[in-house]
Parts: C-alpha cells; sequence; structure tokens
C-alpha cells in the first residue's frame, strides 16, 4: 500500500500558496487571516477524506477517522509558520497524515484503532507562545506571558483547559517533519528516527569592566569588559565540544554599556545556549566555563531550562521496522529543534522520524526536500500507522 506522492505534493504547494508573497516566502502566523485560510483549507481536506473535523477551543484542528474501537493513533504537526518561512515545516507532518488516512481508506483497511490527524496551532511561538496549542492540547502549563497574549484573541484560560484532552483515549503520536538540519542530506540517509528532543539551557553572562574615555586612557591602564568577555565566548564553544561532540553552543546576544564608539565598555553581557540530549552534560560544560573564568569577576544567570524529551523506544522500532521493510535507509539521530512531540511524548507514547532538508536551510523560503524523500517518509509513515494498529 502506497500513498499519491502527487497529490501530497500538489496539496503542499496549494497550502504553501495560502499567505506566500513572491520574494518573501509563506507568512501565515497563528490567528492571522491567512492561518485561519489555511486551517480551513485543511479542514476541508480532512471532511473530503470521510474524517469528522472539529476546531477546539484555542485553535487545534482535529479530523478523526473512526475504527473499532475508541482508542486513538493521532498523526499530527502544525500548519503556522515564521514569517517568511517555507511550505514544509509543519505541513508535511499534517497533510502526509491525510494522505496516509486516504491511503488506507482506498484500500478497504478497516483499523482497529480510530485515527487522528492534528493542525496544532501556534507552534512557532511568534504570536503568544511556543507549542502554545499542543501545551493546551495536553494540559501542559503555559508561560504566563502566553496567557496574557491569548487573551488578545479572545482566548481564555476556561477555553486553555476545555482544549485539554484525556491522554487514556490516545495508543500513540506519530510525527513527520522536515530535519531542518544539513545532517541527513550531508550523509545521503533519507530517513532520520528521532531518539529524542535535546534539552535546552539558556545563560546570561555579565562580565565587569570599568568605563573610561577611549582616547586618552592606554591600552596597558584598560579594563574593557568586551576584550575580557572575548576569549570566554570562544573558550564556550572549545568546553561544549570537549564535553559532548553532539552538544550545540551559540552565543546569539551580545550587549555593551554604555555602547559608544569612544568609550570603553565597563559592563559586557552575552547569551549562551547550550543544547544536549544529555542534560547532564549541559551542567557540566557550564561548571567548567565558570571555573575556568569565574577570576574575571563574572556572574552567570540561568533564565531558561528546559529538559530532553525522549521518544518511545516501542514506536522508534516500529518505524525501523518500517525502513528495512522498504529497503530505505536509516539512522537514529536526536532533534535540535522544539516540536508539538515535546508535549505530546509527555501526553502519550510519541515517536517522530524526519526527511532531509537540502542545504539544510529552514524557516527560509528557499526551505525545500526533495519529493522522493517526500514521498518515502510518507510511505513509511503510513506502514508505521498500520503496525501499531494491528499490535
Amino acid at each position: 500500500m502506497d500513498i499519491n506522492g502527487d497529490r501530497l505534493l500538489r496539496e503542499l504547494t496549494e497550502l504553501g500558496n495560502i499567505g506566500y508573497k513572491e520574494g518573501v516566502g509563506t507568512s501565515r502566523m497563528a490567528y492571522s487571516e491567512t492561518f485561519n485560510q489555511g486551517r480551513d483549507y485543511v479542514k476541508q481536506l480532512m471532511e473530503s477524506t470521510g474524517m469528522s473535523a472539529r476546531v477546539d477551543e484555542v485553535g487545534n484542528l482535529t479530523g478523526v477517522l473512526k475504527g473499532e474501537t475508541e482508542k486513538i493513533i493521532s498523526i499530527g504537526s502544525h500548519i503556522d509558520t515564521v514569517p517568511g518561512g517555507g511550505i514544509y515545516d509543519g505541513a508535511l507532518g499534517v497533510l502526509a497524515g491525510i494522505e496516509a488516512v486516504r491511503a488506507l481508506k482506498s484500500a478497504g483497511y478497516r483499523s482497529r484503532h480510530s485515527i487522528e490527524v492534528i493542525a496544532f496551532t501556534e507552534e512557532e511561538g511568534n504570536v503568544v507562545g511556543g507549542t502554545f496549542g499542543s501545551k493546551a492540547f495536553t494540559g501542559q502549563p503555559q508561560e504566563t506571558d502566553s496567557l496574557r497574549k491569548a487573551v488578545g484573541y479572545n482566548i481564555t484560560e476556561t477555553d486553555i483547559l476545555n482544549a485539554r484532552r484525556n491522554p487514556e483515549d490516545y495508543r500513540c503520536y506519530l510525527e513527520l517533519h522536515i530535519e531542518q538540519g544539513g545532517r541527513l542530506e550531508q550523509e545521503q540517509i533519507p530517513i532520520g528516527i528521532v531518539q529524542g528532543i535535546v534539552g535546552i539551557a539558556r545563560y546570561r553572562v555579565t562580565v565587569a569592566g570599568k568605563t573610561n574615555h577611549a582616547g586618552s586612557t592606554p591600552m596597558n591602564l584598560r579594563d574593557d569588559a568586551l576584550v575580557k568577555a572575548a576569549p570566554m565566548i570562544t573558550g564556550m564553544m572549545d568546553i561544549a565540544r570537549d564535553i559532548n561532540s553532539d552538544m550545540t553552543c551559540t552565543i546569539g546576544q551580545i550587549r555593551v554599556e554604555p555602547g559608544a564608539v569612544n568609550v570603553i565598555p565597563g559592563l559586557a553581557e552575552f547569551m549562551i545556549e547550550l543544547r544536549c540530549m544529555d542534560t547532564q552534560d549541559i551542567n557540566k560544560a557550564i561548571h567548567r566555563f565558570e571555573s575556568e573564568f569565574q577570576s574575571e569577576g563574572i556572574t552567570i544567570e540561568n533564565f531558561l531550562w528546559q529538559e530532553a524529551t525522549n521518544m518511545d523506544g516501542e514506536l522508534m522500532n516500529v518505524f525501523q521496522k518500517c525502513c528495512l521493510g522498504r529497503k530505505t535507509n536509516f539512522c537514529h539521530m536526536p532533534s535540535g529543534a522544539g516540536h508539538d512531540g515535546i508535549n505530546m511524548a509527555l501526553f502519550t507514547p510519541s515517536a517522530m522520524i524526519f526527511i532531509p532538508s537540502m542545504g539544510g536551510i529552514s524557516h527560509n523560503i528557499r526551505e525545500e526536500s526533495r519529493p522522493e524523500d517526500i514521498i518515502k517518509g510518507s510511505n513509511i509513515l503510513l506502514d508505521a500507522i498500520q503496525m501499531i494498529d494491528r499490535q
């Protein structure tokens, strides 16, 4: 049994055209007019497939094909985009889920489980907060700022509570997604079976110096906070590489005071973001950093800590068997990006697979995946649904 690849590719383009602007990309942020149009398009596809579709209190769209039992196999992702994004991020997982249901119906397959396709709202976090829709769906706590912003879209705390589903109703959650990185393409591997979603830690490092006149203060009498910070930044990179080669380290923000071209900086502040499946290694890295540079009078503040999320081992094995069954090469890999799967894994057994992103590009008009990889990934998703349904 196979999905209809031509139809899936056409519908990815049609959905991608909603909110598309030449030279910019697709902009379909949650709760916008274009988002509502995109959701209506997906809802129509669900209903034409014979699924009962509804939008919940926070804007998540679900379509359900009833099975012989009420227990649900859920497939999904999101359909909101970043401003000027591509057409595959999130949308692939939703439309591939619908296409899988079509394939099952066309083949006369009678599923034991009910099959649900979810199009989550506000995964990207550009409007209310990251993974807002799946947090509501699974009953995970929302950030205070998200609750405040949601009111502006007529979403109350009661609405959020009412959007919560019962985990007892679910067998599992599956998601097909683009990698949004370059590993699979570089290694020429069509399928990545996701082991888990990395833990994330963010730190604010403040380095003190002494503000002074740039022209009248000799170099040997300066206490320049930015000059002191420079080796700390490269040092943090070296520490991360040394402790865990799979750890990523990013210094994405630097600020100096007073920030004038003719004044020696008296303060430098930079942000460290560490991502790794092993959060103990994150702790080791920041502790070594602190030990090596504490003599420079630094202060370190941890302002975000997100534990790593492991995917379900049984479901990973299912995906592996499906790859072997189709003689498709695969690897196991972590996800360095956040996904709705973080929340779903806390709610029901969950698993994800990736297909390659050409050039490792995502969140960009040039985001692209090869048609053959899209079809391979969608067929493996289809096989996994059947294998789980028969267990």
